[in-house]
């Protein structure tokens, strides 16, 4: 143990769990293992929400490839200089892959990532503390079921649920919820918003997903599913005024507190995309949403035309990352382009896409000490015990 750790230990408890709360999720990972009693604070749920209340966000960028989770290192500092390469932006790095399964498809949830195995098996995964667990087959599966991670926000816990979905002409049809503490699955029977067409991918905010939904493919609204409710609802939620020829394609999480959704225009004769983000972190409590302008990037013969399907985007850096798949010599190729202010695009090819039918995905990945509630289920972390 070293001096400054034993210096800390004399502090007055209360005083060394407000320090630690401001930890980063990273740092504090090493520090579990200085003390029992330190080890015991990082698994008590009352400091995991202190710690992630107070914390400073780390955001890595996520990205499947080869049934594999990697860790993209995006130097967006070089998107400002006009002759760096980009081969020098990028960078994948193995992200501790369980080896145990193969991954298909994410959804990231405050640090836990919901996994779709290739035999098509349910598993939650928490990388930084290397929790996992298995969820029961459902019989109500479907092969169009989609699945998506959120928690209802209790005073004291947060308890985690699924959402399995169907989709039908882009309308939800079927579904269910799985909860942790009671281990089971259930079908929902309440009524969906009708008329109401989800057209991008899902994401996690503050425990609720939401989806870009068009009522009668006239107005643009957000449906939300609340897991304390179990119940959709839509938000008639303003979006940005962008030309009439632009259309709201996918949406992205900042810093585990707003939103953003990334605009697409291609019957223009200069066809361009423009990211927009709420300015205030309580869309989970108003009707009434203002937007700000991020970025706009207008498309040309230098900047090609791009249908992205997931993005991330970083304020300081005044910078965003745009996932699309390239078709050229009868391959497809995940390319990564990288945008910044100043109509600067850069593209960087990221390996080739062996399932055509799946866009590559990048994800605004936070990573957290949030444990996964078990209950019958064991994790690895508990058999290495139970072998000793």
């Amino acid at each position: 143990m070293t001096r400054d750790a034993l210096r800390l230990l004399y502090l007055p408890w209360d005083l060394v769990i407000e320090i630690l709360s401001r930890v980063l999720t990273t740092s504090v990972r090493r520090l579990r293992f200085t003390c029992k009693r330190w080890n015991a604070l990082f698994k008590d749920q009352e400091f995991i929400k202190k710690h992630m209340d107070k914390a400073p966000k780390q955001c890595k960028v996520l990205t499947l490839s080869d049934s594999k989770v990697y860790s993209m290192n995006v130097n967006l500092n070089g998107i400002h200089d006009n002759v760096v390469d980009p081969q020098t932006l990028l960078s994948l790095n193995d992200f501790h892959n369980p080896e145990q399964f193969k991954i298909y498809k994410i959804f990231h949830c405050n640090g836990l990532l919901l996994c779709t195995t290739t035999d098509l098996k349910l598993v939650v995964w928490n990388p930084f503390t290397g929790q996992i667990r298995w969820i029961p087959y459902s019989d109500h599966y479907k092969d169009d079921s989609k699945f998506v991670l959120g928690y209802e926000n209790n005073k004291s816990r947060q308890t985690y649920k699924i959402l399995r979905y169907s989709l039908e002409d882009y309308q939800v049809v079927d579904h269910g919820v799985y909860d942790f503490e009671s281990h089971s699955w259930k079908n929902l029977n309440d009524v969906v918003p009708k008329n109401c067409s989800v057209t991008s991918k899902g994401v996690s905010l503050k425990g609720n997903i939401y989806w870009i939904a068009h009522k009668n493919y006239e107005e643009d609204l957000l449906l939300t599913f609340d897991f304390s409710t179990e119940k959709f609802r839509c938000l008639s939620i303003p979006f940005p005024s962008v030309d009439d020829d632009c259309v709201a394609t996918a949406l992205s999480v900042v810093r585990e507190e707003q939103l953003s959704v990334l605009y697409s225009s291609v019957f223009n004769t200069r066809p361009k995309i423009e990211i927009w983000m709420t300015i205030h972190d309580k869309i989970d409590q108003t009707k009434v949403v203002s937007w700000s302008k991020f970025l706009s990037l207008e498309l040309d013969e230098n900047n090609p035309q791009i249908t992205v399907s997931s993005f991330f985007m970083d304020e300081e850096k005044k910078a965003a990352v745009l996932c699309d798949l390239d078709y050229r010599n009868k391959r497809n190729k995940d390319m990564v382009y990288i945008v910044g202010e100043d109509n600067l695009l850069m593209k960087i090819p990221v390996g080739e896409s062996r399932l055509q039918f799946l866009r590559p995905v990048i994800h605004n990945y936070v990573p957290s000490l949030v444990r996964i509630q078990q209950g019958g289920v064991m994790t690895r972390e508990r058999k290495r015990k139970n072998r000793h």
